[in-house]
């Protein structure tokens, strides 16, 4: 079957139900290692028409919005394609980290809540109880007008009728909103047209095949571990293994074991789950796997470092892993995923440091040059078919190759825009870019491109600037992450100010728990 014929993402799940009825579609691993509970295309088609028919009877219309605020679990995947089915409009959000975090919970939620204007919230019973039970009375205001159910009441009446409605290529599929960490929430329209292309791309970039698998342990809150693993998978024919993030945090070993136990030929990390296998997983472990399954792991959303890696594969390799097996790519959720990614595997290009962080331009420097006057980028490969991308330097210029600038995007990956923001839509989906006709897409990195592939720079706000040369955050954070009293991923180094005075590096780092004492 070619997946990249269908319209719209419903149609294809429909049909792969109906060709293979059996084949697995999720094997979601319950406790992280050998409790595997198993969910068929059929299955899965039968699901998410029963929760379609029951949002459908609660009168959720076609373009309404249902906030989904699930764990990893198979409930989250039958509630999701559900939405899709019944034309209406799933928006995965985070859990609270616990119960005693729910209030500080709130300050992002409320904000999503006020743009997405749901009408239903598809919880845990424990969520749904506080929100209709313990809020305050200023907050049982916000939450007056809208519906509320379990994923139990919604999974749990398969007495009503399943209508399909006419879904077109150009409709929006779901909501996939910005964390709001770091800004105020956006939720960005992802349509079945930017769906089907790249995953398209992706599945060509990932060499994906039918019947494959795909591990997942990355939030399916978050565009890498739901439209990259979960929806990727069933797009190419193949099945996810699922499991939360806490699994992999706790015991990263987990997530290799599953895929050598369960010949899993794809995966996606962000790259500090390479660190963190280097640090937790024992070498008497390593022996025990068997990585020659593995065809590729994309490894994107955040900056990618070429030594850990390169280190990474070094140490895997004699469990079989192969040198093209970890492939650095490039995307973000306004593109649904990615749109770049390095087919070839790890490759570094060497340059010369000053020369990139005080001028903005490459001089190519020999890989044995002095440790502190190069710097290793790493190749992020080129744009996707049908695809463009422009670094872009002052007045709307396009820069030549070798020349840093802000990294552009046109093509029908991009999503349609930010839901109810048509202003910050047009500042950051509608820009131009001279002798261009089509609009791109300003991501807020930069980049640099040569011999016609990508290579990151940074974000733009994110940029340090100390006696007029430019640091880049994620180097600092990669050469502090080597001290084993550091968690990995838990460093943070940003520009700080006083009034009339230049700026100043400010550090913040977590210490591992194990080592702090009781005082």
């Amino acid at each position: 079957m070619n997946p990249y014929s269908f319209s719209n993402f419903v149609d294809l799940s429909k049909k792969r139900a109906s060709e293979h009825p059996e084949r697995d579609c999720v094997i979601f691993l319950e406790d992280g290692d050998d409790q595997a509970i198993t969910l068929s295309y059929l299955e899965n088609d039968q699901f998410a028409r029963l929760v379609a028919a029951n949002l459908q009877k609660r009168e959720i219309n076609i373009g309404d919005r249902v906030l989904i605020i699930l764990p990893n679990s198979l409930e989250f995947v039958k509630i999701f394609f559900g939405c899709l089915y019944g034309g209406i409009l799933a928006v995965p959000l985070s859990e609270p980290s616990g119960k005693e975090n729910i209030e500080s919970y709130l300050e992002t939620f409320l904000p999503t809540l006020k743009i997405s204007k749901p009408s239903l919230i598809i919880s845990t019973s424990f969520i749904i109880d506080y929100f209709q039970n313990k809020l305050t009375h200023e907050l049982k205001n916000i939450f007056s007008d809208i519906k509320m159910a379990s994923a139990e009441e919604i999974l749990g009446n398969c007495s009503f009728e399943y209508s399909p409605p006419l879904i077109k290529e150009n409709d929006t599929a779901y909501l996939q909103f910005t964390s709001g960490s770091t800004g105020s929430p956006k939720g960005i329209m992802i349509g079945h047209n930017n769906l089907m292309v790249n995953l398209e791309e992706a599945r060509k970039f990932m060499e994906i095949k039918e019947k494959s698998g795909t591990a997942i342990w990355l939030p399916l809150f978050h565009d890498f571990g739901l439209a990259a693993g979960l929806m990727g998978s069933l797009f190419s024919g193949g099945f996810s293994v699922l499991m939360t993030p806490k699994h992999f945090i706790s015991k990263p070993l987990r997530w290799l074991k599953a895929i050598s136990k369960l010949k899993c030929a794809h995966s996606y990390v962000p790259p500090f789950a390479l660190d963190l296998c280097l640090k937790k997983i024992p070498d008497e472990e390593i022996k025990k796997l068997d990585l020659s399954c593995l065809t590729s792991i994309t490894v994107g959303s955040e900056p990618v470092h070429y030594y850990p890696t390169e280190k990474f594969n070094e140490r895997f390799s004699e469990c079989g892993l192969k040198s093209n097996v970890i492939r650095p790519g490039f995307g973000m959720a306004e593109t649904v995923i990615m749109f770049s990614g390095c087919k070839e595997g790890l490759k570094g290009l060497c340059v010369d440091r000053e020369k990139f962080e005080t001028k903005g331009e490459i001089k190519i420097l020999k890989e044995d040059s002095n440790e502190k006057e190069k710097k290793i980028l790493v190749n992020l490969g080129s744009q996707m078919d049908r695809h463009e991308i422009i670094i872009r330097g002052n007045g709307n210029q396009p820069l030549s190759e070798g020349n840093i600038g802000e990294l552009m995007i046109s093509g029908p990956s991009v999503a349609q825009g930010y839901f109810e923001d048509s202003k910050t839509t047009d500042k950051i989906f509608h820009q131009k870019i001279k002798n261009k006709d089509k609009l791109f897409l300003s991501t807020g990195d930069t980049a640099v491109m040569w011999n016609g592939e990508l290579y990151f720079a940074g974000r733009e706000k994110d940029l340090i600037i100390i006696r007029g040369r430019n640091y880049y955050p994620q180097d600092i954070e990669q050469v502090l992450s080597q001290i084993e009293e550091l968690r990995p991923g838990c460093i943070m180094a940003f520009a700080s100010e006083e009034e009339n005075k230049p700026e100043n590096l400010s550090l913040g780092m977590e210490v591992r728990s194990d080592l702090i004492k009781d005082l």
